[in-house]
């Protein structure tokens, strides 16, 4: 058992940060691992392009024998693949096979593009022994330097490309350097700030004992991309975890800019089946905290598909897939995640 288990998915190729290409996407990170002041700590990576890259992590630089700390070098559970099989986004399916493999009692989840001080994993041990999960904030890097809204960014940022100018850049002044929209909130209430329940993004803490007892990230989420951080947390809360989401201007990483999931791993030509932000307020309505335990009733599959078709699901017409009626949403439907990732941990 390691006191911390730290967590990264990744499904991108070797050298995807834009402005270094020379630049292994790992790199920045195992390097500011290596240099924590905190050690007791052990590396989990779930990857998805584990298969086309099976040597990642036994030469240079990644040499499993040559890190301070144990690294865990796992594919995507069969059982939790169900979407990345069909081409499509399976974020949860990867972080709830990391859940199955950590031997930590506190798991800190950071993204392959991610760098940090020395210092970010015993102020995350420190702020989870003071009764909190501490969430940090990040600031963008492209080509190696801090981003800032400016003519450049404004046509070619990743945050600008992912989401539009609007409404990404409204929370920035000209001239401000691009980082979490949470920071003027939390800089405005003296650095320190207790997260509301929807405030859980990535870069996050949470307990071994939290995560099953919410049974992980929501697959019903996977398929498409969005919210499935947020909707972890807000399950959290009505789990009992509410109060411990600890923000702080004195806790960030850097994420560098990068490439997309390479188009074999993930189809950017696929329409969303369904609005995520439907299944999550279908949880809270229903006051469900436990996920991937339930298959859905018609009354539960109408007020999905029925959220995703209206604002602010639906931004435009035939924005999904065959308007949620369709043979995706029927395959979304009828396969839903049906798991216990407690009593599954033992027969890994």
């Amino acid at each position: 058992m390691f006191d911390i288990s730290v967590l990264i998915p990744t499904a991108r190729d070797s050298h995807s940060i834009i402005g270094l290409p020379k630049t292994h996407i790992l790199w920045p990170c195992i390097e500011s691992l290596k240099n924590q002041t905190f050690r007791d700590f052990e590396l989990v990576v779930v990857d998805s392009l584990i298969d086309r890259r099976p040597d990642m992590f036994k030469g240079d630089p990644f040499s499993a024998d040559k890190m301070p700390f144990p690294v865990k070098h796992i594919p995507v559970h069969p059982k939790h693949r169900f979407w990345l099989d069909r081409g499509r986004w399976n974020v949860c399916g990867a972080l709830n096979t990391a859940i199955l493999h950590v031997g930590g009692d506190l798991i800190v989840r950071i993204d392959d593009c991610s760098e940090f001080d020395e210092d970010y994993l015993q102020r995350c041990w420190d702020g989870y022994q003071s009764g909190y999960f501490p969430l940090a904030m990040h600031t963008r890097y492209r080509g190696g330097r801090q981003s800032y809204r400016d003519e450049d960014y404004r046509k070619g940022g990743y945050e600008v490309l992912a989401h539009g100018e609007e409404p990404f850049l409204r929370h920035f002044k000209l001239g401000d350097p691009i980082r979490d929209t949470r920071w003027p909130r939390v800089k405005s209430s003296g650095g320190t700030l207790i997260g509301e329940d929807d405030w859980f993004y990535g870069y996050s803490t949470f307990s071994l004992e939290a995560a099953l007892k919410v049974n992980g990230f929501n697959e019903m989420m996977d398929g498409q991309k969005t919210l499935e951080d947020v909707d972890f947390g807000v399950r959290l809360v009505a789990a009992g975890y509410g109060k411990m989401f600890l923000l702080s201007t004195g806790h960030t990483v850097i994420e560098h800019e990068h490439e997309p999931i390479p188009s074999d791993i993930v189809d950017p030509s696929l329409k969303p089946i369904v609005c995520n932000y439907a299944v999550m307020n279908l949880f809270k309505e229903r006051g469900w905290y436990r996920a991937n335990d339930r298959v859905l009733s018609d009354e539960d599959l109408e007020y999905v598909r029925a959220e995703s078709l209206r604002s602010p699901c639906s931004p435009h017409k035939d924005f999904y897939e065959d308007d949620c009626t369709g043979e995706s949403f029927q395959l979304w439907a009828s396969h839903p995640p049906l798991f216990n990732l407690r009593s599954d941990r033992f027969g890994v």
